[in-house]
């Protein structure tokens, strides 16, 4: 999958660093411009209501001089030559709820994907999709691809995507064949190895027998036929795992077991209270070994 414009939010943290060298990559592969981007996180109107005092003064304009700044000294260290092999980088501040701004400014510049490290602010704000990156997987419809292990360098050998270990739910027919001709396209453009993977109830969570047949046991035999059935659509012959666990648990052993580089799942709507992501989605990206790259899904919009 060839990309015409990367996002790269960046807040000068470590993980920001590190998460570079597998912008370049991208950027490079599907010669792709870069745009990285700083948002001054500015406090909603409201806050300084809490302590019934005054009314908080910030100097944005400075701020956002700072930051730019800053920004220049981010792009010259992490793209030196001043551009990818192929793209343009360039790099814009704005100012506001983070989260926010980089769904919104991803959309009104046409970035088909963002590329950031998951900032986390406590298991309870995550859970709530309270950080800046929830945010994003939440509004923005374009790929994001995360990484929960930007905490520390990554070897060279790593940045390239070798092997993809592609997520499917066999639970939206279209939306499974679109993500895996995504995945295919993508493969092929990194001459890459694909594995599906789809988890189903463990038996924990299931009576005994169905028609004298282990309901585990059938549930595998029609997720490996709806697998053969999308494939045969999809014009592609990737090898599969069915396991019988949690989703998350799943993909993650999956992930360690092939060697995975990168996971691929879907994004979509599960319903306006529950925001824009699937059920499993968040759980996947916090347990995968490798990154994550989820796709946005036009099939899937109420």
């Amino acid at each position: 999958m060839s990309f015409r414009h990367i996002l790269f939010p960046v807040d000068f943290s470590g993980r920001c660093y590190n998460a570079a060298p597998y912008v370049r990559a991208m950027a490079a592969r599907s010669k792709a411009a870069v745009t990285l981007l700083n948002v001054v996180e500015t406090p909603p109107p409201w806050a300084a209501a809490a302590d019934g005092g005054y009314a908080m003064e910030f100097d944005v304009t400075r701020m956002k001089e700072e930051s730019e700044h800053q920004l220049a000294i981010f792009a010259g260290e992490t793209f030196p030559a001043g551009g990818t092999d192929t793209g343009k980088v360039g790099f814009e501040v704005d100012s506001g709820d983070p989260g926010t701004c980089i769904a919104g400014l991803a959309k009104d510049w046409d970035a088909d994907l963002i590329m950031m490290p998951t900032h986390g602010r406590g298991l309870f704000r995550r859970t709530l999709l309270g950080s800046a990156t929830a945010k994003v997987l939440n509004d923005a419809h374009c790929a994001v691809w995360t990484d929960v292990h930007t905490e520390t360098p990554v070897p060279p050998e790593r940045v390239g995507i070798h092997q993809i270990v592609c997520g499917v739910e066999l639970d939206n027919e279209a939306s499974d064949l679109e993500l895996i001709r995504y995945t295919a396209t993508l493969a092929a453009e990194w001459d890459a190895g694909v594995v599906l993977v789809h988890a189903v109830p463990g038996t924990t969570a299931r009576p005994d027998m169905y028609y004298d047949v282990p309901l585990e046991t059938f549930l595998r035999d029609v997720a490996v036929e709806q697998i053969g059935k999308l494939q045969l659509k999809a014009g592609t012959d990737f090898p599969y795992v069915v396991e019988a666990g949690p989703v998350a648990g799943t993909v993650r052993e999956t992930a360690l077991q092939k060697k995975a580089d990168l996971v691929v799942i879907g994004r979509g709507v599960i319903g306006e209270f529950a925001g824009g992501m699937r059920t499993h989605a968040y759980g996947i990206m916090r347990e995968s070994p490798c990154p994550v790259l989820s796709v946005w899904d036009k099939t899937d919009v109420l």
